[in-house]
């Protein structure tokens, strides 16, 4: 049979009724109709009815998947995700949920296309019919069908690809599994705009608060029913490996691979004198492919557990391995003793800085200061512009304060036209005191003589 005839059969299949379906669209449009009536959904007709059993052919299939390859719109996916390896690798598979939901409102509409959905992420593909230059998505709230905020972190991917209109973010869940069903409000609202435009680097560190805040001039309600095809998919591996990082005593209790992201688990010893606060590393598998970390959400601590942290790398999901080669690179880590660390605003004088950084200014602006710091980019060839301090800082008698944003410049380039500097600068908003105790990111870095390389078995 050729390949033309074998895609001829499968539409054949799927356009059979099957038996023990009948009237479950009706009875899920019934339902859909009852909880979110305002809701716009374009029918997927009998393909949606099979589209369990075209996901399976398609995983299976060579022809199938180089027919699937030709289905319209999704090509235009796949220029969307080449910033991901692992939702290259999803789309692919035809690991794609597509879901069609549309609203409007005046002259602003908002289309969710397609989802990537595993048990831990949601990947929501979107569009927006309207001015770029006037409006954009500004954020996206995720709640639960009674409207209760979920635990969940949201990543809003930063990239341009030609003459392509769809855009996406990730819904990343910490601990629970993906719900079956969740209620993602998008509001669109106008592009921040510097009221005195970005000044260089060389002349004076811009006020992270001198912008017009974007004003929100639409909402978007989509209920978003994820399909359980897809919700189910995950491989965990135990590896219950012991290792050791600049003295430090720490498990590794397993992976867990998702069609798109890899979580690699890592559990510290309470009794350690530091704590991990960034790992790198990459995976192998035995024939030999490289899985790096991911952009993106990097990682995150549990909320019952601080000792317990998830980091993420590409996933290895749709390759056949037998065994994974862990390979560990390096390390940042904090101290305990140095969590907190003392800067006079006045003169300047600090505690021991982290590695790698150096105190810049700090000045008044009305009621409040703003300070900068010059860090090297040496941890990591990536050259990564990673977080200073933490949002928790604290006056002399213990009392917090909130730092709810920063913003980092690059600095000036050397005579190889490679940049060997940063600069982070944050406002301490309504702050009245002469001094204060930061929260540092990290104390220092390590990185180990020989790499540490963990073999993990897969079967």
């Amino acid at each position: 049979m050729s390949r033309m005839e074998e895609w001829s059969a499968l539409l054949a299949e799927c356009d059979r009724e099957v038996p023990g379906l009948e009237g479950t669209l009706d009875r899920a449009y019934a339902k859909r109709r009852k909880k979110r009536a305002h809701l716009a959904l374009k029918s997927l007709g009998s393909i949606a009815a099979c589209f369990a059993l075209f996901v399976i052919l398609v995983n299976f299939s060579a022809p199938v998947a180089n027919a699937c390859s030709r289905i319209p719109g999704l090509r235009e996916l796949a220029k969307v995700v080449t910033f991901s390896r692992s939702l290259k690798d999803a789309v692919d598979h035809e690991f794609v949920q597509p879901v069609e939901l549309s609203q409007s409102n005046d002259d602003i509409s908002a289309e969710i296309a397609y989802l990537i959905v595993d048990q831990k992420q949601v990947n929501v593909f979107y569009q927006l019919d309207c001015r770029p230059d006037i409006y954009t998505l500004v954020w996206v709230d995720v709640y639960d069908t009674e409207g209760k905020p979920l635990d969940c972190g949201i990543y809003y991917h930063q990239f341009e690809p030609e003459n392509v209109d769809l855009r996406s973010f990730t819904i990343d869940f910490f601990e629970q599994q993906v719900p079956e069903q969740l209620l993602c409000v998008l509001k669109i609202g106008t592009p921040v705009v510097y009221t005195d435009g970005l000044p260089p680097a060389t002349e004076r560190f811009p006020d992270p608060d001198d912008r017009e805040e974007p004003e929100v001039v639409a909402e978007f309600e989509f209920l978003l029913e994820l399909d359980s095809q897809f919700t189910a998919a995950a491989k965990l591996y135990p590896v219950n490996q012991l290792v050791e990082i600049d003295g430090q005593t720490f498990t590794i209790p397993e992976i867990e691979v998702y069609p798109s992201h890899l979580r690699l688990n890592v559990l510290e010893s309470e009794d350690n004198s530091a704590r991990i606060r960034d790992l790198d590393f990459y995976l192998e598998t035995d024939t030999g492919i490289r899985f790096d970390t991911s952009s993106g959400i990097t990682a995150h601590s549990t909320a019952d557990n601080r000792y317990l942290t998830s980091y993420r790398a590409e996933s290895t999901y749709f390759y056949e391995a037998k065994e994974l080669k862990l390979v560990i690179t390096g390390a940042r880590l904090l101290d305990k003793d140095r969590a907190r660390l003392h800067l006079n605003l006045l003169t300047g004088e600090t505690d021991p800085l982290p590695e790698g950084i150096s105190f810049q200014e700090a000045y008044r602006e009305g009621e409040d200061w703003i300070i900068s710091f010059r860090a090297d980019f040496e941890f990591k060839q990536d050259e990564i512009m990673r977080q200073l301090f933490g949002s928790r800082c604290y006056d002399s008698h213990g009392n917090l304060y909130e730092v709810t944003h920063w913003s980092s410049i690059m600095g000036e380039p050397d005579e190889t036209g490679r940049i060997p500097y940063y600069f982070e600068t944050f406002p301490l908003k309504g702050y009245p005191y002469d001094e204060v105790w930061l929260s540092p990111q990290f104390t220092h870095n390590w990185t180990p003589e020989t790499p540490i390389e963990i073999t993990i078995t897969l079967e």
